[in-house]
């Protein structure tokens, strides 16, 4: 079956505690509508792939800002920080496959280890493989990645073994068509490890009062390389990114609980109602109650 949408949750360090799919099936398949809601920050120990299926879809991987127009995909590396950002415009849907090596390989001494994983899971300089569907092999691996993705929903008869084959095909061309030239993010260590300590604190944090200063000090670095940090790994100020996580999580309260407006507004750092409101219209494009009315599975 396919999740609409994929829960995160995480741990102190923004790594995704969420399990995907189960111990003998450990992949998972998801659809998801940026117009209802983003993915924040985070990263897991899996590889994922997301196609724009239908839209325009906004993420950044790493460092990097990317936008995928419809049919073109990404393989993001395991271990690597990535979100994907909330879209005003409809349509903007994705559709993703998040697949833990194991699947693939099992042993690490394995030859399907040593001939499928390892080339692309090893290269900590090569956080993303960005297919745009200008060359064969793009539209290759998409094609794959969404028959697995088909197998899998559907249940297929012996899905678990026809997918397991189609995502080792897909691999095994992406494998011959690596690039052999690094990216820029392994000079980026020290920042994303800097964003990671950040972005921790802010999501344990969000309903309290945070300023640049608070992060400033926690990060023991000045504001130009505070902000520096925050627009090259999320592509916005510190403060739009704590505006922006407070209300998907007070969008998630809306969908999941009975809280009303203002008691949402209070857990998630907004001490003024009407400024909530306002905040929640401008980035959702709909009032908090009209939100939970239109979005809330009943």
């Amino acid at each position: 079956m396919v999740d609409l949408h994929c829960t995160l949750h995480t741990d102190k360090n923004q790594k995704e505690i969420t399990r995907h799919g189960s111990v003998l099936f450990p992949v998972a398949c998801y659809e998801d509508d940026m117009a209802c809601t983003g993915v924040p920050i985070h990263w897991h120990d899996e590889f994922e792939y997301i196609l724009a299926f239908n839209g325009t879809i906004h993420l950044h991987v790493g460092t990097e800002p990317i936008t995928l127009r419809q049919g073109a995909g990404i393989l993001i590396n395991a271990g690597v920080l990535h979100s994907v950002s909330h879209s005003l415009h409809k349509p903007s849907v994705l559709r993703s496959l998040v697949v833990h090596p194991d699947l693939i390989a099992g042993s690490p001494q394995s030859c399907y280890w040593q001939e499928l994983v390892l080339p692309f899971y090893s290269r900590q300089d090569l956080p993303f493989l960005l297919m745009k569907g200008d060359e064969p092999w793009h539209i290759a691996i998409a094609h794959l990645m969404m028959h697995a993705w088909d197998a899998i929903t559907q249940e297929t008869e012996d899905y678990t073994i026809e997918a397991r084959y189609i995502l080792s095909k897909a691999l095994h061309i992406l494998c011959q068509n690596l690039p052999s030239a690094p990216t820029s993010i392994s000079r980026n260590a020290n920042l994303l490890e800097r964003m990671k300590l950040l972005l921790q604190y802010i999501e344990q944090h969000y309903a309290e009062t945070i300023s640049n200063q608070t992060l400033m000090n926690l990060a023991a670095c000045s504001e130009s390389v505070l902000l520096r940090s925050f627009k090259k790994t999320v592509g916005t100020s510190p403060m739009n990114y704590l505006q922006t996580y407070r209300i998907q999580r007070a969008s998630s309260l809306l969908l999941s609980t009975d809280m009303t407006s203002s008691e949402i507004a209070t857990a998630t750092g907004f001490h003024d109602i009407s400024y909530f409101t306002k905040i929640f219209h401008r980035t959702t494009g709909l009032a908090p109650q009209r939100f939970r009315a239109a979005h809330r599975i009943q």
